[in-house]
């Protein structure tokens, strides 16, 4: 123990606390609870909003959960955080400032961390008596997931690793216990794709269970066409460099190309705000539109009233090793709408995957401009044949893939995990 720990640990009075130093209750569980009544610690990149995939999920998999059953600590400094859904939000900075004179807040338990080190001050600070029946970590970074292993440690109570995005290792400059051995001590591990599934159970040599975000009821209300005057082809979420660049700029330059050769289209992009700078870049004012964040309602209708929704994935070799275990959120909400669907992004990515695997959506994965007119075109000539399969994949989706049937497997899992 350094002298950093031996001194927090003369202040708080115990170098390993347990549960009845935090809340006053004994260290073993209690009764198990029926899930929509577990008290869950959630540790996450982003915290419910619709602003963002986090945000998205999380409003899914908790939908029935009483807020004061539910506390939320996340890493982003950049997002808005939807009110009434947990008993508290706080953001927290990890691993934390490096700068020496930052140590004092830390020790007195004003900051969460300092160089890596985690103030259980603080945190029995924030927890004030609350405790949770278990710790449900949903990130994509080494240093969240690290963090919350921590806290599941450091208040008895079981650890659900539910990995996002292909960023675990990434520990930053601060270190910090093994992956794998995070993982392994894990009561759940829960991934978002097939893809990343395989690939972490070669990794890690554990076992993994898959479960991403389901489409809400009222996507399935349908599409409506015969709305627009032109082809209206839409793309709604982040636009995020390294995700979606190079992918999205080839899709506004079919656009353009389409309606130089006599076609009439318009792409409308649909962004958050703290990737407007981005999305802006990309459009011109006619062609291609940056028409910005959305509410969650008019987003919906825009889904149903398009002629194409697309999801880019980026085709550059160094971005997409990071991003091609990734499933978005709006992957289901799009194939649930009954618009058609175009994947445009390469080989190997999961939302080309899962699309394929299912026999939904179209899918382009050759890097090609002129094949997106071609596409285009084809759907001007002839939509029926693409709203058909829109409308028999909204259906598969509503058997498979609805937001009722991730609930119900994200409740089980969690229940179990409680319940051991």
């Amino acid at each position: 123990m350094n002298i950093l720990e031996k001194a927090e640990v003369n202040w708080m009075g115990t170098e390993n606390p347990n549960l009845s130093e935090v809340s006053g209750k004994p260290a073993a569980c209690g009764p198990c609870r029926t899930s929509s009544h577990l008290k869950v610690c959630i540790v996450t990149e982003a915290p419910f909003s619709q602003g963002n995939g986090f945000g998205v999920t999380l409003s899914t998999f908790f939908s029935d959960w009483p807020a004061e059953n539910l506390l939320q600590l996340y890493a982003s400094p950049d997002v808005e955080v939807a009110s009434g859904r947990s008993r508290k939000a706080v953001r927290v900075w990890v691993p934390g400032p490096y700068a020496r004179g930052e140590a004092f807040r830390y020790l007195l338990g004003i900051s969460p961390a300092w160089r890596g080190h985690f103030s259980r001050r603080w945190l029995n600070k924030t927890m004030d008596g609350w405790m949770p029946d278990l710790v449900y970590a949903f990130v994509y970074s080494g240093e969240t997931l690290n963090y919350a292993a921590w806290i599941a440690k450091s208040l008895g109570r079981p650890l659900i690793a539910h990995v996002a995005d292909d960023g675990i290792e990434n520990f930053g400059r601060a270190g910090g216990a093994s992956v794998r051995r995070i993982l392994s001590e894990a009561q759940a591990r829960i991934v978002i794709s097939e893809e990343m599934r395989v690939e972490y159970e070669r990794r890690y040599e554990l076992p993994f269970e898959i479960l991403h975000n389901g489409a809400a009821e009222e996507f399935f209300e349908g599409a409506e066409f015969g709305m627009n005057d032109e082809l209206v082809v839409r793309y709604l979420g982040s636009v995020v460099p390294n995700h979606h660049f190079n992918s999205i700029e080839d899709i506004a330059s079919a656009v353009r190309q389409f309606n130089q050769s006599g076609g009439k289209a318009r792409f409308e992009i649909c962004g958050g705000e703290w990737t407007r700078e981005h999305g802006a870049s990309i459009a011109d004012g006619d062609a291609v539109i940056y028409r910005g964040a959305v509410d969650r309602e008019t987003g919906r209708r825009l889904l149903q009233t398009a002629d194409l929704l697309v999801v880019p994935v980026t085709f550059d070799r160094r971005d997409f090793s990071s991003v091609r275990f990734s499933l978005p959120t709006k992957v289901p909400e799009y194939l649930a709408s009954g618009s058609p669907t175009l994947i445009y992004g390469p080989e190997g990515a999961a939302p080309v995957e899962f699309c394929r695997r299912h026999n939904v959506g179209s899918v382009l994965t050759e890097r090609s401009v002129p094949r997106l007119v071609e596409f285009l075109e084809r759907l001007a000539m002839d939509p029926i044949t693409l709203r058909t399969k829109a409308k028999e994949d909204r259906e598969y989706i509503r058997q498979h893939f609805s937001a009722a049937a991730a609930r119900l497997k994200f409740t089980s899992i969690l229940t179990t995990s409680a319940g051991r």
